[in-house]
């Protein structure tokens, strides 16, 4: 048993975490740009693809060490944010548009709202803590890598790009529900809120607070894409690092 205090939304251990992210995200972005065949940026991008790559099985490992009780919820890899953490990987693996699109718009629209407020019941230096950040700020820090590291832009139409985010987002919601319907769980808070303050607090009772979500989608796909409407291109031809 590990023996750790009650996490505290913006306490000491909430900062280090924010702090390691930036740091991190600084040294991957300039390292990157600046030569891509560096050993710091080789190095780097080596940490971000491993980290999203086993960010899933570590927190459904560490589920084990914990004191809460074991349901299926807190071990099978179907939250968003671990949707967004397969994709990620998916992203720095492929170079692929539609990867890229999705590790942006997940991670900054959605995972990025689970690291400000996490769902999380203990603090440093508890599993759970160290596996709930390996998996939010490391799809976070993606999310900011592909278009200030790789050069990652948004394919026009842009508007095209924003309707096929927000339809795969919805397929991946419907399908979720009905995992949950059959298995009980609440994977992507479909069922109820989180336990912990949210942003869903804020969005009605259930199931309206649905909907709710489904505005707020939209409102953010406009909100991140509107740093790309100046310039950019259909295959992102511009940068040397992608491939369509």
């Amino acid at each position: 048993m590990y023996a750790a205090a009650k996490f505290q939304l913006f306490g000491t251990s909430h900062w280090m975490v924010f702090l390691f992210g930036f740091i991190f995200t600084v040294v991957a972005v300039v390292s990157h740009r600046k030569n891509p065949q560096s050993k710091v940026a080789r190095t780097t991008f080596f940490i971000l693809v491993i980290t999203n790559l086993t960010a899933i099985f570590h927190t459904s490992v560490s589920h084990f060490f914990s004191g809460s009780k074991q349901e299926l919820e807190y071990i099978l890899p179907l939250h968003l944010c671990d949707f967004a953490a397969i994709v990620a990987a998916a992203a720095l693996l492929t170079r692929k548009p539609i990867f890229y699109e999705l590790t942006y718009y997940l991670g900054l629209g959605g995972t990025l709202q689970g690291l400000l407020t996490p769902n999380l019941h203990y603090d440093f230096p508890h599993p759970t803590f160290f596996s709930f950040f390996q998996l939010h700020l490391f799809v976070v820090i993606a999310a900011l890598f592909v278009p200030l590291g790789l050069g990652w832009k948004p394919r026009r139409p842009l508007l095209k790009t924003m309707s096929r985010t927000f339809l795969i987002i919805c397929a991946y919601l419907i399908i979720i529900y009905g995992c949950n319907y059959v298995l009980g769980t609440n994977y992507a808070f479909l069922m109820q809120k989180p336990e912990n303050a949210s942003l869903y607090d804020h969005l009605g009772p259930h199931p309206w607070y649905i909907l709710s979500v489904l505005g707020l989608v939209i409102v953010m796909l406009i909100l991140l894409t509107l740093p790309f409407l100046r310039k950019t291109s259909s295959a992102n031809e511009s940068s040397p690092h992608l491939e369509n």
